[in-house]
């Protein structure tokens, strides 16, 4: 076997109801990866490289929070022995490499840390806009992302049907004139002791998703990919298999997890003074 395959089976069409205790840990691990990213935070300016940034992310996962990389895409690709975070830059929606280019002024910029803390896995990302001056392509762009995933986030409760939620987050992403974008490994997914230990959540309409009611004790990602130009990605066959939009227009996605409780849901990975509330206004159809 490789030695970037992933060594485990997963049925992907099934979906594993967690204890409280797992769920305690899965907030364990959670808690680590948003402490990461705000650790990251200070770092984020122009002029740093993807490669200095991965350094610094290695050290905060390894040294700092005593966490271990878990990069397996749900491709079942590791991508863990080229950079120990996902990047996202502008057309790139995620995998990017860890390079030497450095970032510049008005760049749309992201990470996502994945991680495991004793045996558990936490998975969070966020975007910067680089020193803080950009299009307002860019700008709207990451804002409709953030609030994309809020809305996925406000709908998620026991009895809610999958297909439903997608197609609500779709239509309030496509009312901007933005696309959902769609590329391998682009979906939330659940998540467990290994990154994704079952379904695969498009937050777009797909048969994938149709049938699938939410159950308290799932645990799984809110992710929507999304693009400034159609749908269509690619990922690309370098050493981190780059997801990259096909017509190299801005890519944008946050990212939380989330445990379906009684009657709602918690995040599990939520950064200190974040507000996840939806603001929006969801189109009539």
């Amino acid at each position: 076997m490789p030695a970037n395959a992933a060594p485990h089976q997963v049925d992907y069409m099934k979906i594993p109801i967690k204890t409280p205790s797992q769920v305690a840990m899965l907030r364990a691990a959670g808690h680590c990866a948003a402490q990461i990213l705000e650790d990251l935070t200070p770092h984020i300016k122009p002029g740093v490289t993807k490669h200095e940034l991965n350094e610094i992310a290695y050290g905060l996962i390894h040294d700092k929070h005593g966490c271990e990389v878990d990069r397996e895409d749900l491709t079942g690709y590791d991508s863990s022995p080229y950079a120990c975070v996902s990047f996202s830059h502008n057309e790139i929606a995620f995998n990017g490499e860890a390079d030497s280019i450095p970032l510049k002024h008005g760049d749309l910029f992201g990470i996502d840390i994945s991680i495991k803390k004793e045996g558990w896995c936490g998975d969070c990302a966020r975007n910067w806009i680089i020193g803080d001056d950009t299009s307002s392509e860019a700008r709207l762009l990451s804002a409709v992302a953030y609030q994309a995933m809020c809305l996925g986030i406000s709908l998620v409760k026991p009895g809610t049907k999958v297909q439903e939620m997608a197609e609500r987050v779709q239509r309030y992403v496509e009312s901007f004139g933005f696309s959902m974008l769609r590329v391998p490994s682009g979906t939330g997914h659940s998540i467990g002791m290994h990154h994704a230990d079952g379904w695969h959540i498009p937050y777009y309409h797909d048969g994938i998703n149709e049938g699938r009611v939410l159950e308290k004790g799932m645990v799984f990602s809110v992710e929507p990919f999304i693009c400034a130009g159609k749908p269509k990605g690619l990922r690309l066959p370098n050493v981190t298999k780059t997801a990259v939009s096909e017509d190299k227009s801005l890519c944008c996605y946050w990212e939380h997890i989330v445990a379906v409780t009684d009657d709602g849901c918690e995040i599990l990975d939520l950064r200190q003074g974040e507000d996840t509330a939806f603001y929006g206004q969801e189109p009539k159809h």
